[in-house]
């Protein structure tokens, strides 16, 4: 019977340090270095950061020609708070950057807010309906 209580004694201690050695390992600070981007347009990037639990904050920008929520992150660093600081760059380096990386035919938002769609032609596949030629029957 002693053997048993004993038993019992030490699988319960062992199930209390693997309970407190978890509370202890998820309670660590997270590597703030982890979340890079850099490159990314600044709402996307803040987007990005918020669905990851990390707080940005605007840290200055250089350039003119794209407004804010369009210019591409250029370097960002942490704080002693935990927040995440983003310089922006919003030259015409970066409108172009951004114009290269851009996919035809997506939507694009301008300046003034208005999203503008270009549509992509479509090249018939011979023997497809619609595409010219009756459906088979």
């Amino acid at each position: 019977m002693k053997k048993l209580l004993v038993l019992g004694a030490g699988i319960a201690a062992a199930g209390s340090a693997v309970v407190i050695g978890t509370g202890v390992a998820s309670s660590q600070p997270v590597d703030m270095s982890s979340y890079n981007v850099v490159g990314e347009p600044y709402m996307k990037a803040i987007a990005i950061l918020k669905s990851q639990g990390v707080t940005t904050q605007f840290g200055g920008s250089f350039g003119s020609v794209l407004p804010q929520s369009q210019c591409l992150v250029n370097s960002q660093k942490v704080t002693k708070n935990g927040k995440m600081v983003l310089m922006l760059d919003c030259s015409q380096d970066a409108a172009d950057q951004l114009k290269d990386s851009a996919i035809p035919g997506a939507p694009s938002v301008g300046s003034n807010g208005v999203t503008t769609v270009t549509p992509t032609p479509v090249v018939p596949i011979a023997g497809a309906p619609g595409a010219g030629t009756p459906p088979p029957a």
